[in-house]
């Protein structure tokens, strides 16, 4: 507005520069008037210039001033409120993670010494493994079921109480016959029974190589570096997954049963030795430890002693009759009828 007015001036005065003479007085009269009139309203939007000038000014100062608040505040939100707004949202979360994963690493670590030490202990015990010492432990475990019972005792039949071998006059000659027949019995069933027990040992040791193969290292199978295929490949090269078996189940089963065939064999035969060796003892014992076959002599056979009668304590007696120092019909009246049960 103030450049129309300062335009319509230029125009007025390039107006005014006409020749006087030619204009008359009334246009000179309306030309001052118009020049005033601008001239004022020029004044007056010149005055409202200046002053919206130094609004505008103002304005521009303040924006400016606004703007460089903004631009400080923006930067000290992105530079330090925002780390500070992380931290406060995120006090502990940190702490918190570290003592839990902590922890599981703690029970992970305790758990692996657990496991080794678990696994120290097998071992021992499988290098302590001693199948002696451990059945000896269980028999031990167990009195009732595999210790010796009692001997069985002499039991009189009638009176009889002579608990030993006669070897006197009337079977003297067959107790000696039976006495060498049992020493060549015996001769020749330790012979056969021992041919038996080097059968039975040998079987076993058959036994023990074929269930003591070494084939428990699976160490192969953990190498991460081959692939699937190779590993299947070697676990199909040990011994249990060999197409043979089936084959060496069946050659064990078989050595198995050949070896408790045997093993009965032994025993049935160490058992009837036993017998006979304890017959044959006694016999000895009772023909007397002097005894030679070749020379078919002997000194004089133990005679079994006579037995001792064990002496029961008399019961007291019930009846007040005096036998010594008294009258013998008045006891006899008096024990009658004791007498007469006992008849």
């Amino acid at each position: 507005k103030l450049k129309e007015a300062e335009k319509q001036e230029e125009k007025q005065i390039g107006r005014s520069g006409d020749p006087v003479f030619h204009i008359r007085l009334e246009e000179r009269h309306q030309r001052r008037s118009s020049v005033k009139k601008i001239e004022k309203m020029k004044e007056k939007r010149q005055a409202k210039y200046s002053e919206n000038k130094l609004k505008s000014i103002k304005a521009r100062n303040e924006y400016l001033l606004t703007l460089e608040a903004t631009n400080a505040s923006v930067f000290k939100y992105y530079i330090h409120d925002l780390s500070d707004l992380i931290d406060c949202c995120d006090l502990g979360y940190h702490a918190s993670l570290n003592r839990a994963l902590r922890t599981y690493l703690s029970a992970e670590y305790n758990l692996e010494t657990s496991r080794h030490e678990g696994l120290d202990i097998i071992e021992n015990a499988v290098d302590n493994l001693e199948p002696r010492s451990d059945k000896q432990r269980f028999m031990e475990m167990y009195p009732a079921a595999f210790c010796p019972p009692m001997k069985f005792e002499f039991q009189s039949h009638m009176g009889d109480e002579v608990c030993q071998v006669s070897a006197q006059q009337p079977v003297q000659a067959e107790l000696m016959l039976r006495y060498q027949q049992l020493q060549s019995r015996l001769a020749t069933l330790k012979i056969e029974n021992e041919e038996v027990k080097k059968t039975t040992e040998a079987t076993l040791q058959t036994i023990q190589d074929m269930v003591t193969i070494e084939d428990y290292d699976v160490s192969e199978c953990f190498q991460h570096s081959r692939s699937t295929e190779s590993v299947k490949s070697t676990v199909s090269e040990t011994y249990l997954s060999k197409p043979s078996i089936a084959k060496r189940r069946a050659n064990q089963q078989e050595t198995e049963q050949f070896y408790f065939m045997k093993l009965r064999e032994y025993l049935e035969g160490s058992n009837l030795i036993t017998k006979l060796q304890a017959k044959h003892d006694l016999l000895q014992r009772t023909l007397g430890e002097g005894h030679r076959a070749e020379y078919m002599t002997t000194r004089p056979p133990n005679v079994p002693p006579k037995p001792q009668k064990h002496r029961k304590s008399r019961p007291r007696s019930q009846y007040n009759a005096k036998l010594f120092n008294g009258d013998l019909e008045t006891f006899v009246k008096v024990l009658a009828p004791a007498i007469w049960v006992a008849d």
